[in-house]
């Protein structure tokens, strides 16, 4: 698309504080979640790309989820994949949304296959996009999550070293992000566990798109692959090229795919809803 879609943010009260989000189109319904970090505006290239369609129209609701974008920390400290997950779902049911397919890009898998985990009835299907697998990638091999965790639990030593911070996250592409946020990330890395992500996977029955890049940076490509072969079925989209945001550089290819798979997953109206 030659013009991404990026609208100021709505805001929902939900039980434990405010959550921000952008609602786009009208159909079939794709609820996405960002990575670390990241925000809705993480989908902009998707947003077009998937509600602009008239002959097959979806709608797209993407949050940012606390201490990223315009949603506070305070909405839910608790940075564990099952803390944020919890939000996804008060979010999903606040607006009303009828089993959307829940979608996560990068880290956001893992929250997305948490909040799978903790109430499957909600979502038709899951699509992951450049998400961990079943394995520490390279990115998390080479952090030392220990250390991390330790980090986090002293915070006025991690704001002493919020320049050291910026750097090492500019050194891996993350630029223009607020320390509060490069802050939340390593916080939400440390209380992620890819074991339990892997369980979880192994676990799923829903219908599961996966979709990813064999440049992948951030994730090894083999890892990808394992994680689409565990997978539910469900389409599976190996670009050659495209980095670790299919989302934005494959974004007719990946809304197209949605589109088609949505279709077959959600039933028309006045049909019986599934068990």
């Amino acid at each position: 698309m030659a013009t991404p879609s990026d609208p100021p943010r709505q805001l929902l009260t939900l039980p434990n504080g405010m959550v921000a989000y952008i609602d786009e189109g009208s159909g079939p319904t794709v609820l996405a979640v960002h990575g670390l970090p990241g925000s809705a505006r993480d989908f902009r290239w998707l947003a077009p790309a998937l509600c602009s369609d008239d002959a097959a129209p979806a709608r797209l609701v993407r949050v940012d989820l606390p201490g990223f974008g315009e949603t506070s920390v305070a909405t839910e400290p608790d940075p564990s994949p099952q803390g944020r997950a919890r939000v996804v779902l008060a979010l999903c049911a606040a607006l009303g949304l009828e089993r959307p397919v829940l979608l996560g890009h990068s880290m956001g898998g893992i929250v997305a296959t948490a909040a799978a985990a903790l109430n499957p009835a909600a979502f038709s299907g899951l699509a992951l996009v450049s998400s961990p697998g079943l394995r520490p990638h390279a990115s998390l091999r080479e952090l030392p999550v220990a250390q991390v965790r330790w980090l986090v639990k002293h915070p006025w030593l991690l704001r002493r070293l919020r320049p050291l911070t910026r750097r090492v996250f500019a050194q891996a592409g993350f630029v223009g992000y607020p320390d509060q946020a490069l802050e939340r990330t390593l916080a939400c890395v440390g209380a992620t566990s890819i074991t339990q992500h892997a369980r979880r996977v192994h676990a799923l029955a829903l219908p599961t798109l996966v979709a990813w890049c064999e440049d992948d940076p951030m994730v090894d490509p083999d890892i990808l692959a394992e994680l689409a072969n565990a997978c539910p079925p469900g389409p599976r989209l190996r670009f050659a090229t495209g980095g670790h945001n299919p989302q934005k550089t494959h974004a007719q290819e990946l809304a197209q795919a949605l589109r088609t798979w949505m279709a077959a997953l959600v039933p028309p109206p006045g049909s019986p809803r599934p068990p």
